[in-house]
């Protein structure tokens, strides 16, 4: 039973390595994705302040500002949907890891409790028996005291 606790605590200490390692790995690819959207940024950033530079008329400059101020949105729609695409996914698979930890401590538990059950059973078992030896030696002790007297008396 001892040894069963000790699965159980070294499956809860697994499973929060787990958990631990799965949330960093989707730090760190939420991490990249930012990254690469910032590089984005600044690349249309750059191209943003070259077509400045280029715009011969206002014209230019009001169609560029448009196309800078979509590409914008897109990026920090592209940023928000990122962080919550990372945020689904760490949930996702903490809360797979958690029903699998649930499950695994379940059937621990379940061994854990058949286990006491039958030596439990078995602890009832040898205690009848030695109870029932006990009283049969008892008896058998009595019927030859009981013999031991009628002979004393018979002889007397």
């Amino acid at each position: 039973m001892q040894n069963q606790l000790i699965d159980i605590y070294r499956n809860g200490i697994k499973t929060a390595t787990d958990v631990s390692r799965a949330s960093l790995e989707t730090f760190v690819q939420l991490q990249e994705r930012q990254l690469g959207i910032v590089r984005n940024m600044l690349d249309e950033s750059k191209r943003s302040a070259d077509g400045v530079s280029e715009a011969k008329s206002l014209e230019d400059l009001v169609s560029l500002q448009s196309r800078l101020a979509g590409a914008q949105l897109e990026r920090v729609a592209e940023f928000w949907s990122s962080i919550l695409h990372s945020a689904a996914d760490q949930q996702k698979a903490w809360i797979e890891r958690m029903q699998s930890q649930i499950g695994q401590t379940k059937d621990r538990v379940r061994e854990t409790y058949d286990l006491t059950a039958r030596t439990s059973e078995e602890i009832a078992r040898t205690a009848a028996n030695q109870v029932s030896r006990a009283s049969g030696s008892i008896r058998e002790a009595g019927s030859a005291t009981q013999q031991n007297q009628e002979r004393h008396r018979k002889s007397a």
